[in-house]
């Protein structure tokens, strides 16, 4: 029987880190905030200033809803630690927070930021949809749906592409285009494999042709 390789033993440098991550675990956001202020503090930086500056803006954006709060050691981080290796998941969450709070213009320059920085990190298809969905937001649909069109162009292999596809649909019947829309489901219907989204299509496409009648009937064109 063969044997594992043991795990090495947290160093005392390891070790308030694994603190705070321990508190995460627990769901004891004030204890983990704390001990990253804690790390965070210390001037000069040190080695662990870098993973308690990310966690410290993770545990204020999902521990306490502070979204603007969170943003200012993400900035930090990404202003000390160029090419750091928690920069990706810093500027995701500075362009989430931006989304969540409802800044719709900010977050998209933020997102489109996000994909152009990370090229081949697997997160252009994402970066882009939510691109998308804030233009959308914003009642910019002809710029939503070509954001949507490039994730679905530019990344068919991306787990986002379905999704990125269900909202050209979409786009296309905030228009009124309805005869465009209905193509787009039909054509994801018959190429997705994924479960969830063929069943949002599905039910969207029943849905348009239920209210066809009525549409008609008020003399909207397919």
């Amino acid at each position: 029987m063969g044997c594992s390789k043991p795990k090495p033993a947290a160093t005392a440098d390891d070790l308030p880190i694994k603190k705070i991550r321990a508190a995460l675990n627990e769901g004891n956001y004030e204890d983990a905030l704390k001990n990253a202020k804690e790390i965070t503090s210390q001037v000069p930086p040190g080695p662990l200033t870098e993973e308690a500056l990310y966690l410290q803006g993770y545990v204020l954006a999902f521990g306490r809803s502070d979204f603007q709060g969170a943003r200012l050691p993400l900035k930090q981080l990404l202003d000390l630690f160029p090419g750091g290796r928690f920069n990706l998941e810093s500027q995701k969450l500075i362009a989430d927070c931006q989304y969540w709070q409802g800044h719709y213009q900010t977050a998209g320059k933020e997102y489109k930021k996000l994909a152009a920085l990370y090229p081949r990190k697997g997160i252009e298809g994402y970066a882009l949809t939510r691109a998308g969905n804030c233009f959308l937001l914003e009642d910019k649909v002809a710029e939503a749906l070509a954001t949507y069109r490039e994730v679905v162009d530019k990344y068919p292999g991306d787990p986002m592409a379905d999704t990125a596809q269900l909202l050209v649909a979409n786009s296309f019947l905030k228009l009124e285009n309805f005869k465009q829309a209905k193509a787009e489901l039909q054509k994801l219907i018959s190429l997705t494999k994924n479960e969830e989204v063929q069943q949002e299509a599905q039910k969207s496409l029943r849905q348009m042709e239920e209210e066809e009648p009525f549409r008609k009937g008020i003399g909207v064109t397919e």
